[in-house]
């Protein structure tokens, strides 16, 4: 039987055998009431005798005169008797409980079953091989292909003419903005600029004679400056008059004008006012642009 519904009847049960208890005893309890002496109890308007009987309307037995006694106050009447209930008998189910033998000390165990015996491995068989003396095949080298170096977007030009008449062309690139004279128009003189990082990588600045007595002098920085001798850089950690090259005894002198934004030869911080002689391969870094230096 299920546990719980086991448990619902023992508690149905006991309830019911409770209000029976409690029945009986009221029915069976002292009456508040005292008996006559003719053994008749009063209820409801009519007598009952000892064994329970209705007197009906016959008038009890008068009873002698007695001397005037003092007048006492009536009881109040008694409760009425509730009639006995009789409460049915709920019979429990009674649950067997299997009964559980501990193991006797004299009963020897079970003996384990057998093992089963490992099974046979096969004998190992001997392979014979025919050894043969082949050409060692050459071993093949993979060539990586180098890599390919950054191509220069196509810069924006437009035409200039200087105030002594030479015209020329002003090339617009991504952080430099220069300009070159018309070919025959000024001589060349030696060495170049390369621009071997940022944006504008794989260009290339030749320097010219302009006439003047400044005409063999470059100038870098953010504003803007003559023609076909300054390049402007658009770079905000570049100053507004930032670097000069100058070409003096054959050679060209780098000189640094700049005081919070540094000008950088082979790595090395160059100080406000100090001039370097460059030599072929130097490299120059101003802002994000890095030049190399040729000689030739």
């Amino acid at each position: 039987m299920n546990p719980t519904l086991l448990t619902i009847l023992i508690a149905a049960a006991a309830v019911v055998v409770t209000m029976g208890i409690a029945l009986w005893w009221w029915m069976n309890r002292t009456p508040t009431v005292d008996r006559e002496p003719d053994g008749v109890l009063p209820l409801f308007g009519s007598e009952l005798d000892a064994s329970g009987r209705h007197i009906g309307n016959e008038e009890p037995p008068r009873r002698p005169t007695a001397a005037p006694v003092t007048p006492v106050t009536p009881a109040p009447p008694a409760a009425p008797v509730m009639p006995r209930v009789e409460v049915p008998r709920v019979d429990v189910p009674r649950v067997d409980v299997p009964r559980v033998d501990a193991p006797r000390a004299d009963v020897p165990p079970m003996p384990a079953p057998p093992m089963p015996a490992p099974p046979e491995r096969p004998a190992p068989t001997i392979r014979t091989f025919d050894t043969i003396i082949r050409p060692a095949r050459p071993v093949e080298t993979s060539v990586s292909a180098p890599a390919p170096t950054a191509v220069p977007t196509s810069p924006e030009t437009s035409p200039v003419i200087s105030d002594a008449g030479v015209p020329g062309t002003m090339v617009e690139g991504q952080l430099l903005r220069y300009s070159v004279p018309a070919e025959g128009t000024l001589q060349f003189l030696p060495g170049r600029l390369q621009i071997g990082a940022g944006l504008d990588a794989g260009r290339e600045i030749r320097f010219v004679q302009v006439p003047g007595p400044d005409g063999a002098e470059v100038t870098f920085g953010r504003s803007d400056g003559p023609l076909y001798r300054h390049i402007q850089l658009r770079d905000q950690t570049v100053s507004r008059s930032h670097a000069r090259l100058r070409f003096a005894d054959a050679t060209w002198h780098l000189l640094n004008f700049s005081q919070t934004n540094p000008v950088a030869h082979n790595g090395r911080v160059l100080g406000n006012g100090e001039e370097q002689i460059l030599t072929d391969g130097d490299r120059i870094e101003m802002g994000e642009v890095l030049f190399t230096f040729r000689s030739r």
